[in-house]
């Protein structure tokens, strides 16, 4: 196996979130922070140049490289992750933004939204004040087509649960989407009730905390990673991404409340999304998304690979996958190890996992990065 550096990485004495209110839209899960895009951008792309993310969760290195007047790129199947990428991709004016809030409100009507279809978990989480806004704003915002309908949606997703007066729904313990039974035993074991929160005024105060405007404007996509057919060959100068561990997480289940507003369940995100505890099946799935990496990639162009270790709960085994994805899958197909391995070491505060608390999944706090070439 390659030889692992583990001395201080320069982007751990970043400022948080870059100082940029923009990665504060929403939560996601396993989002690893600016600061490791932001690095990798400014040491390997230039200016004008082109980075991509084909697993973008919420757009965090698209983001990161049109903040540094690069041309970010995100493709994700997940729909939330596919709005939040877009949304960040393409920031438009806050006074457009506020604008269109206000028409909203001026628009909306209590009498015209029934909630007879609507399912007892959505209800228990939400007053019928709250939920009815919410289901309005679900019909009327378009954010396939308008790139303020996209900002007010993803705001929207940043607000709709949590444990504070900033967020519409009953009191939760984060802003992870835990299973239904699990939020109506929490309800009732802390005797909580649902508050009457106005979705337009909290939008404003959203607004407010986490507008910036990128310097350019980028792209995303949804398509799978192993066929970005929207990314021409050998257009891209830089890949920075975070690959899906194996059996981790599973995104569509995490996020069932917020899926709620693209109208689908967790299960039908889940079945779209690669998800599986098998290394050559793993293995497999990343030699696919390579051959993919490398069509898109300049011939001078770098990619940059975060990949966690996986531990097997059964025999507490811990997996490099890193280590398993150069072997097996990058420098079969003509990839070269650009830079040592570098091992990140997450703090308990950035690993999302640890919400599980003992029942954890199988992540675990150490990071591999992979800098790879293609000449």
């Amino acid at each position: 196996m390659s030889k692992i550096t583990t001395q201080i990485l320069e982007w751990k004495t970043y400022p948080k979130n870059m100082n940029n209110k923009l990665h504060s839209l929403c939560s996601y899960l396993a989002m690893f922070p600016p600061a490791l895009p932001n690095y990798f951008i400014n040491k390997y792309s230039k200016e004008g140049e082109i980075v991509l993310d084909p697993f973008s969760g919420r757009g965090t290195t698209a983001l990161e490289a049109c903040m540094n007047n690069r041309i970010g790129i995100g493709n994700d199947k997940n729909p939330l992750a596919y709005l939040l990428t877009r949304t960040k991709c393409d920031v438009p004016h806050k006074g457009r933004i506020l604008k269109r809030i206000e028409k909203l409100e001026h628009k909306f009507n209590p009498n015209e939204i029934s909630l007879k279809n609507e399912e007892d978990k959505i209800r228990m989480i939400f007053s019928d004040f709250t939920l009815k806004q919410l289901i309005f704003l679900r019909r009327q915002l378009k954010w396939k087509q308008s790139n303020v309908d996209s900002f007010i949606s993803a705001m929207l997703l940043g607000i709709m649960h949590g444990n504070s007066e900033g967020y519409l729904s009953v009191s939760m313990p984060n802003t992870f989407s835990m299973a239904p039974n699990y939020v109506k035993n929490y309800i009732a074991q802390n005797n909580l009730h649902r508050p009457n929160r106005d979705v337009f005024e909290l939008l404003r105060r959203k607004l407010e905390r986490c507008y910036q405007r990128p310097l350019t404007k980028g792209k995303a996509y949804f398509q799978d990673v192993r066929n970005i057919s929207r990314v021409k060959k050998k257009s891209v100068d830089l890949i920075i991404t975070s690959p899906p561990y194996t059996r981790v997480i599973k995104y569509g289940q995490f996020n069932w409340i917020r899926l709620w507003f693209f109208g689908k369940t967790g299960k039908e995100v889940d079945k779209k999304l690669f998800f599986s505890q098998s290394i050559d099946k793993y293995c497999n799935f990343m030699t696919e998304c390579l051959i993919e990496m490398k069509r898109v990639l300049k011939n001078e162009g770098k990619a940059v690979l975060v990949i966690g270790d996986v531990r097997d709960r059964t025999n507490n085994h811990i997996t490099k996958l890193a280590e398993i994805v150069l072997e097996r899958c990058a420098l079969p197909l003509g990839f070269k190890l650009l830079e040592k391995i570098q091992q990140d070491t997450i703090s308990d505060d950035h690993k999302v996992s640890k919400i599980w608390g003992k029942t954890k999944g199988n992540a675990t706090k150490i990071d591999r990065i992979l800098v790879l070439s293609i000449s």
